[in-house]
């Protein structure tokens, strides 16, 4: 579906986790992207595991192997940024705590601290790139505004109705969240004003059994989320599109496929 002369469309994007991406659902997502052109492209942070300046010891073999952090992580992610900005105009990447991981280890001081503008991920991801917006994890309530009454961010709370939790805490203002991997939606009007809330996570775009959860099963969601919105940011209304098995069906009832 197509916005209407007036509006346009955004495209959120939850969390990847190069190197462990669903590559079907990395794929449905990019082919719906290439299909829609999204206006705007926002990132809910975690496209990066970061996995070796993590501060938690490794779970198996596998999770103790610590892949090349530039080749296995920032070459891979560079490309699907390159990728996105061809069918974008603006893309926004909001940094979730695993990117952060970076920032907290070299911070910690040591040999590490010297070699921070070399390994960080925004310098990294950023380079060579115009129409492109990087919104710090360390930035005080870090979150990118999608409409007057509608906020982007990675994720305050992992709590099992975390988009309950954040509406809490949003305190009437509508927002789309990622870091929980599952998909939620929570819906509220105020009684006195009629103002609804909406907050939501679309799930994620990861693999859904990682090692470190091979005996629980996880309940994530591979998804993405369509906002269709004024262009003078007033009103917009939203759509999360489930990802099965590396498809999806579009609002307008097109099939997308990696």
């Amino acid at each position: 579906m197509m916005p209407k002369r007036g509006s346009h469309l955004v495209m959120v994007l939850p969390d990847l986790h190069v190197p462990h991406q669903d590559e079907a659902a990395l794929a449905c997502a990019m082919a719906a992207h290439r299909r829609l052109k999204p206006a705007r492209t926002v990132i809910l942070g975690d496209w990066l595991e970061c996995a070796g300046f993590s501060s938690h010891p490794p779970k198996s073999m596998d999770d103790g192997r610590v892949g090349d952090y530039i080749a296995d992580e920032i070459d891979p992610c560079a490309r699907i940024l390159d990728k996105l900005q061809e069918d974008t105009r603006e893309l926004i990447y909001i940094e979730g705590n695993h990117e952060n991981r970076v920032q907290r280890m070299c911070a910690a001081g040591g040999p590490l601290a010297h070699v921070w503008q070399h390994v960080s991920p925004q310098a990294l991801l950023s380079r060579g790139r115009s129409r492109f917006q990087w919104i710090p994890y360390s930035e005080s309530l870090a979150h990118y505004r999608i409409a007057d009454d509608l906020i982007a961010f990675h994720g305050w709370s992992h709590a099992k109705h975390a988009s309950s939790v954040h509406a809490s805490l949003l305190k009437g203002s509508s927002g789309v969240h990622g870091h929980t991997h599952r998909s939620q939606t929570y819906v509220d009007r105020d009684p006195l004003t009629g103002r609804v809330q909406q907050v939501w996570s679309p799930g994620c775009l990861r693999d859904l059994q990682p090692n470190y959860m091979a005996h629980k099963p996880s309940g994530w969601v591979h998804g993405i989320s369509l906002i269709y919105c004024k262009n003078d940011l007033s009103k917009w209304t939203a759509y999360t599109c489930h990802i099965d098995r590396g498809e999806c069906v579009l609002p307008d009832g097109g099939q997308v496929r990696g």
